[in-house]
């Protein structure tokens, strides 16, 4: 069996809130704060051939941004929601290759207006794995992904060393992270990106006082800091991350005005999660 299936987490919730940070080039100096709430189910299924195993997942992220003095972003009040079914194929090549492709169509959208085209995006990934050693292993491949606004084809890149006391695991361009297992607990650093693009179809006023239709609204971010988790029986994990928030820019997009973009001033994040993990193997627990 794909040794990577052992990493799958079965089900999980999590809650991460960004407090007020400034916008800058703001009208009005206006500061954004927003909560971020995730959901995601994964259903592996091992074939009889030992060396595939299937996963339908599926996932919901719900991103509420709240904009003081908020006269003309017209950020504030948007609900914005993720919902996406990933179907991923985890195969062993060889004894020391592997391959991973995953299809990820999603539903990124207010909901203001009924579903059209523009609500729909396509994440995907083709990624190899070549096993050096039980400690080490690296790999490459292409994502599109629309994790940085628009989806857009980008280089993969994996490098990991294991041990039976830590890991360190590079996924680009997802994250980079550092666990050390101290028992139950499991004690790390990390840096991870995230975002998608939203079709939003609201009205705002313009500094002329002219109504202004906007059609696209992005929104990405990076994380960088210390996370903690304890493994509380076979098959639950209590999660908790915080640090800085770098890299976070919204955009909006309209047919009828210039692409706008708000970069947001650096300031902190936290998150709490529980997730459903699979039993370690050769656990006896």
């Amino acid at each position: 069996m794909p040794a990577m299936s052992q990493d799958i987490q079965l089900a999980g919730f999590s809650y991460t809130r960004f407090p007020s940070a400034k916008v800058k080039s703001s009208p009005l100096n206006q500061e954004m704060e927003v909560n971020e709430y995730t959901f995601f189910v994964n259903l592996p299924q091992r074939l009889t051939n030992e060396k595939t195993v299937l996963v339908h997942g599926l996932q919901y992220r719900w991103v509420i941004p709240t904009v003081n003095n908020d006269l003309h972003l017209g950020l504030d009040g948007e609900n914005l929601h993720l919902i996406g079914y990933r179907f991923t194929v985890l195969h062993q090549l060889s004894s020391s290759w592997s391959a991973v492709v995953s299809l990820n169509p999603i539903v990124s959208s207010t909901f203001n207006t009924a579903l059209e085209g523009d609500d729909f995006l396509l994440n995907g990934v083709l990624h190899f794995t070549k096993k050096q050693s039980d400690r080490f292993s690296y790999g490459g491949g292409i994502a599109l992904t629309s994790r940085f606004g628009e989806p857009i084809p980008i280089p993969t890149l994996q490098l990991t060393f294991s041990s039976e006391k830590d890991k360190f695991w590079v996924f680009l361009p997802r994250h980079i992270t550092y666990d050390r297992y101290f028992g139950r607990f499991t004690v790390g650093l990390q840096v991870a990106s995230s975002g998608s693009r939203y079709n939003v179809n609201h009205a705002r006023t313009n500094f002329l006082n002219e109504i202004e239709l906007v059609d696209k609204l992005a929104y990405s971010r990076v994380v960088l800091g210390p996370s903690l988790s304890y493994r509380l029986g076979k098959f639950l994990k209590l999660e908790a991350s915080g640090g800085i928030t770098v890299a976070r820019r919204v955009e909006h997009q309209g047919d009828l005005f210039k692409d706008q973009n708000y970069d947001i001033a650096n300031g902190p994040f936290f998150r709490f999660g529980i997730a459903i993990v699979p039993p370690k193997k050769g656990n006896n627990e």
